[in-house]
């Protein structure tokens, strides 16, 4: 039996955290704009120079920003960072012990006003904004420094998206802590590093490529993107499949056999899908001193976060080819959250019949995958949680933020299986992908009506029907018969409803003060009480996934502190698992 929650294998990568408001804010056409030489020099330019601070644990960046050709009048918008993104706070410049940004042009120095916006209600995305007192004349310069403080996710896990210092080395998104103008408008880049405090041999990286950088495009693709900084252990690529990677400390895999392994899912991926010059990409992993993981993709790039004290990792690389796999997922529109059943489950699906059919996942693999999706979904008690509904408690619930995975790929497993049925084999869901790609890169629109549509068009309008009662949660997905491949038959499983035996709010509360304890519940049983302190956060998606996994719960009662240990169910209810059809051929496996 598994153990989840403190001091084991990452137990947040069973869902990797791809955050559906970076691709709903960054199309991927961000990272191929073209713009001649001449047009170029007529943008507005942005250069960016990061200088970390000195020392084995560096505790700050210093940021200078020197932007020409941009000039808002007094009370125009002119500079504005995330209060928060995804969830993870931004650094609050002017609040508390963090100083604020400094601003001059070449009149001097630009008095500023800030303000925030209206909070978010589900906690994706809110900013704080500058305005000068005076038009800003000539060149612009912005100075700040960005401390670095440890942010532990109140999940136990989260988009690896904080500013962060270990083992001599920086890293975060620049959502987290850059300070950029307030305009969707073009500019021509660079972004430059400072390493002079850090180690001999630091290298500084970015989504955008290694050492000072030179692109063009809106702000919002700095705003997608990852940095890196310091003595970090490099893998490159070959110079056709344009894949690096970037790790800092020791990780709990072998690199030697990951990353080579990540580049051809790479490759694959791109030749799959007819893109014929992929962008460079850019893997970056780092430790978290707690419990709990995870990964989230960028703009051209993907950063996995795993506990340090993990063995291994379990799902590691289904988890990394499920970010790549977003590259050539388009996101549809909608609002941030809303939209996770279409990109998230769209890209399970795809990650593991591509990845079998590259002979980089085994059938069992796969299964393996399958079942733990398939588990978590019909064990989850919230799994009839109307789409609309998901955004506002994304950030505030396991079983929320992992319900769109979950039903997205079933849905799009049972939707496969009928197409192909109806069209006799000549059409299935990759046809449905491809139409709804080619439209984002023609520039026409692309929603869940839009999918509706398409998924009518191919087999009625009861189709249409069943999407929108999947949407309000009406309609519990089974997926037919045949609808992971040749290889793998359903089967009925009374799987024990995922229960954690308490109010789950109280986890992201402070203090984590336990109530609603459920009566004759498992927790109860192991000695839980109303009015413990569960005193470490507590990841759950992987223990959602297994039956088997129980919870450690670090809790305090009065004076004393120790550990309950149990297995978070309850009695049975419905649900479906896959098995391997006895005499069926590896080979034949791949649909």
């Amino acid at each position: 039996m598994n153990k989840s929650g403190f001091g084991t294998a990452l137990a947040a990568l069973a869902i990797s955290v791809l955050v559906a408001l970076i691709l709903f804010l960054m199309p991927r056409a961000y990272g191929a704009v073209t713009v001649t030489q001449d047009a170029s020099a007529q943008l507005p330019g942005l250069t960016i120079e990061l200088a970390p601070g000195p020392g084995d644990s560096p505790d700050h960046i210093d940021v200078t920003m020197t932007v020409t050709g941009y000039a808002p009048e007094a009370g125009e918008p002119l500079l504005r960072s995330a209060v928060v993104f995804a969830g993870v706070a931004g650094v609050a410049y002017g609040e508390g012990d963090v100083a604020a940004i400094r601003a001059r042009d070449a009149q001097g120095p630009l008095e500023l006003t800030q303000s925030v916006d209206e909070p978010d209600e589900g906690g994706f995305l809110y900013w704080r904004r500058w305005q000068a007192s005076r038009a800003v004349e000539g060149d612009l310069t912005v100075e700040y420094r960005a401390p670095i403080e440890l942010v532990v996710p109140r999940l136990g896990a989260g988009p690896p998206f904080d500013l962060r210092s270990d083992a001599g080395a920086v890293s975060a998104a620049a959502n987290n802590f850059l300070v950029l103008p307030d305009t969707s408008r073009p500019f021509a880049i660079e972004l430059d590093w400072d390493l002079s405090g850090m180690a001999e041999n630091s290298v500084g990286v970015s989504s955008h490529g290694e050492g000072t950088v030179n692109t063009v495009g809106p702000i919002d693709m700095l705003i997608a993107s990852y940095v890196m900084a310091g003595p970090v252990g490099r893998y490159r690529g070959s110079e056709e499949s344009q894949f690096s990677a970037y790790w800092v400390g020791e990780p709990p895999f072998d690199p030697d056999s990951v990353f080579p392994w990540s580049e051809e899912a790479y490759a694959y991926l791109a030749n799959y899908f007819g893109d014929e010059t992929p962008p460079p990409f850019f893997f970056l992993a780092r430790g978290n001193p707690y419990p709990g993981g995870g990964g989230a993709a960028l703009i051209n790039s993907f950063m996995l976060s795993y506990a340090h004290d993990a063995e291994d990792i379990d799902g590691l690389y289904t988890t990394i080819a499920h970010e790549m796999t977003h590259n050539w997922v388009t996101t549809i529109g909608g609002a941030p959250g809303s939209t996770s059943w279409y990109n998230e489950g769209m890209t399970v699906l795809f990650t593991r019949r591509l990845m079998l059919a590259a002979g980089l996942m085994t059938p069992d693999a796969f299964l393996a995958d399958v079942n733990d999706h398939a588990t978590r979904y019909y064990t989850n008690a919230l799994n009839d949680l109307p789409n609309d509904e998901i955004a506002a408690l994304f950030w505030e619930d396991t079983r929320v933020r992992s319900l769109p995975y979950d039903r997205g790929s079933m849905y799009f497993a049972d939707v496969d299986a009928k197409v192909r049925a109806a069209s006799n084999g000549e059409r299935s869901i990759e046809d449905l992908l491809s139409a709804m790609n080619a439209r984002a890169e023609a520039g026409e629109p692309i929603n869940a009506e839009i999918w509706a549509d398409m998924v009518a068009a191919e087999l009625g309008e009861a189709a249409r029907e069943d999407f929108h009662a999947m949407l309000e949660g009406n309609l519990i997905v089974i997926p037919a018969e045949g609808a992971f491949g040749p290889c793998f038959e359903r089967v009925e499983a009374g799987l024990r409803a995922f229960e954690l035996g308490f109010d789950p709010d109280i986890l992201t509360a402070s203090p984590r003060i336990v109530a609603g304890l459920v009566e004759g519940s498992e927790a109860a049983q192991a000695g839980l009480r109303e009015g413990d302190e569960i005193l470490r956060p507590v990841a759950l998606e992987s223990v959602q996934s297994n039956p088997e996994d129980t919870l450690v719960l670090a809790v305090r009662r009065g004076e004393e502190e120790f550990e309950i240990e149990y297995l978070p169910r309850a009695e049975p209810v419905e649900g479906y698992l896959w098995a391997r059809k006895p005499g069926v051929a590896d080979e034949r496996c791949p649909l």
